[in-house]
């Protein structure tokens, strides 16, 4: 088991080395000195004091998908977000959202199954939100083909997601339906059914139209914090693009962050930024100070802030993840 984790990390670290060889072999690195070295230090530390105060209204969304299975705080879960985006950032596949339920679940004294279904609704809104936003600038931007078709494809699949949640919340059907396979299906798959039975009951996060549309529109602030800070490094860097381009940025680094099989999605999140902003004729060395300073003040501040919560708290991520 250890074994196949280490390679599973090993390829992770593997595959960020072979796509930052295929963005950096065409640099020229004294151009790309000379953007970083012009960098506004002061837009881009406000960027990063925006990105930081975003985990508020993440606490508060989570609250209120949460708000079935207990009354919470935000002040007690700001900090377990922000110690699931550490792990997220230092592990491949995004094991820090399985960490975040893990924790939780220890520190609240509530069902894990059930956590992790509200964490996977989150997301879904998250996806949701961003596709439908790439979407509707495509009216207001002659994007390419290509750009167009990923669009509606991403926005198809995540109304197909938040379709199923609804389905789950609101019906008592695809639970009767995984229960019926429990009761065709041999033993040894106990586990998975009792995973899915707790899982589906913890769609129930989405039980009212009033809870939905306070976690959409939560959901829509969320993002907007995001594009301030997206914003907010393209003027540090003396980036001119429409307000139009900072959208297509913050929807195709994150909709390719939502399947990145690299820790803090490194590697995907630059070669993202860097193929928007081709779209809007920005010289690719000041794509690539973008990307990479874009990234750093979104995965720095968390790690380190996570990892020292972690560290207060005395929690074992190693023990987390193994179980």
């Amino acid at each position: 088991m250890a074994l196949k984790k280490n390679l599973k990390i090993a390829i992770s670290f593997l595959v960020v080395a072979i796509l930052f060889f295929l963005l950096f072999r065409k640099l020229d690195f004294e151009l790309f000195e000379k953007y970083l070295a012009e960098g506004n230090k002061f837009l881009i530390l406000l960027g990063i004091l925006v990105y930081l105060s975003s985990f508020a209204v993440r606490a508060l969304r989570w609250k209120v998908l949460l708000s079935h299975i207990g009354s919470f705080k935000i002040r007690g879960l700001a900090p377990v977000i922000v110690a699931g985006y550490a792990v997220n950032n230092v592990l491949p596949v995004r094991i820090g959202e399985i960490v975040r339920a893990a924790i939780a679940g220890k520190m609240f004294r509530i069902s894990i199954p059930a956590t992790f279904a509200s964490v996977f609704v989150e997301r879904i809104f998250d996806g949701l939100t961003i596709a439908l936003i790439l979407s509707a600038t495509i009216f207001f931007y002659p994007f390419q083909e290509n750009m167009k078709t990923l669009a509606w494809g991403a926005s198809l699949f995540f109304a197909l997601l938040f379709v199923f949640a609804l389905s789950a919340a609101f019906s008592s059907k695809p639970l009767e339906f995984v229960m019926f396979l429990r009761s065709k299906s041999p033993k040894f798959l106990s586990v998975f059914f009792d995973f899915s039975e707790k899982f589906l009951k913890g769609a129930a996060s989405l039980d009212s139209w009033k809870k939905i549309v306070a976690a959409f529109s939560l959901s829509l602030m969320v993002w907007a914090f995001e594009l301030a800070v997206y914003l907010l490094i393209s003027a540090a860097f003396g980036v001119k693009i429409p307000f139009v381009g900072c959208l297509v940025m913050l929807c195709a680094a994150n909709l390719g962050m939502l399947a990145a099989p690299t820790p803090a999605g490194l590697g995907v999140f630059q070669g993202a930024i860097v193929f928007a902003l081709e779209t809007f004729d920005v010289p690719y060395e000041q794509r690539m100070a973008v990307a990479l300073i874009l990234h750093a003040a979104q995965i720095v501040p968390t790690t380190v802030i996570g990892f020292i919560w972690i560290w207060i708290k005395n929690l074992k991520i190693g023990k987390i993840t193994s179980e």
